[in-house]
């Protein structure tokens, strides 16, 4: 039974003039754990991924110590460009919580994740914690993208605070953004938007963010002034979910609801 070629991520532009045939070197951090860890010689395939979604299968001419000599099978495919573009606005946790929901939101189809500093987050982000904090995430990201085979890389934003988020909210149009913050205390579920949902991008909605709390929830004058930036309120379903599980958890929902698993 044929198995899936391991896949490698692109990081610069490289596949965006590729064509069938042509040589590529996969370098730095991705040729090290391809020819290093998962030890890939020559005549194997890979899978190619950049972060606009062009995927490609190759074949290893050569492996070098730290790095394979490709031949691209293919012309690379198209980039992706998925509208809605759907971001996951996540509150910092402990324990690992806010990676888990970055994993499996790429997993499940995040475009952007951006990291929120919460009123009530206990972990907190300052000074060199906010590069490290960010790294880890765009680590997380890309190690899922892999994992999953998806085309895309998400984008991992600058570490924001909620008057950060709430300037940012203002200044967008409320007729090309969604913002839904998840809220448990709401009776509106998410589900009842899916009418809407199925003609937003007929609709000029470019970008719709979800909005994920921290452990403690969402302190009240944080949501009230969410709500005054032009976001709204919906509950995800009946139980009270982790963190982690929240986020995700829409992202599956809307990526169904508009109709990117059909």
């Amino acid at each position: 039974m044929p198995t899936t070629p391991p896949g490698f991520l692109i990081l610069d532009d490289a596949l965006e003039t590729a064509r069938e045939g042509d040589g590529l070197v996969l370098d730095g951090e991705e040729g090290r754990h391809a020819a290093k860890v998962a030890r890939i010689g020559a005549g194997e395939r890979v899978l190619l991924t950049d972060a606009p979604g062009r995927q490609v299968l190759a074949e290893v001419i050569a492996a070098r110590k730290e790095a394979l000599d490709l031949q691209l099978l293919a012309d690379p495919s198209p980039a992706v460009q998925r509208l809605p573009r759907l971001t996951l606005v996540q509150a910092l946790a402990t324990g690992g919580r806010d990676e888990q929901a970055v994993e499996s939101a790429t997993e499940l189809g995040a475009d952007a994740v951006v990291p929120w500093i919460a009123r009530r987050s206990v972990s907190v982000w300052r000074g060199e914690k906010l590069r490290k904090g960010r790294a880890k995430w765009e680590a997380t990201a890309r190690a899922a993208v892999k994992q999953c085979r998806r085309p895309g890389i998400p984008s991992v934003g600058e570490p924001v605070t909620t008057a950060q988020l709430v300037a940012e909210l203002g200044e967008r149009s409320a007729q090309d953004t969604l913002v839904l913050v998840l809220d448990e205390q709401e009776s509106v579920g998410l589900m009842s938007l899916a009418p809407g949902l199925s003609t937003a991008s007929e609709r000029g909605i470019e970008e719709i963010l979800i909005v994920v709390g921290p452990e403690g929830g969402i302190a009240p004058e944080e949501l009230e002034a969410l709500c005054g930036a032009g976001a709204r309120t919906v509950l995800l379903g009946p139980e009270v979910l982790r963190s982690s599980t929240a986020g995700p958890a829409a992202i599956a929902v809307l990526s169904a609801l508009l109709g990117r698993w059909g």
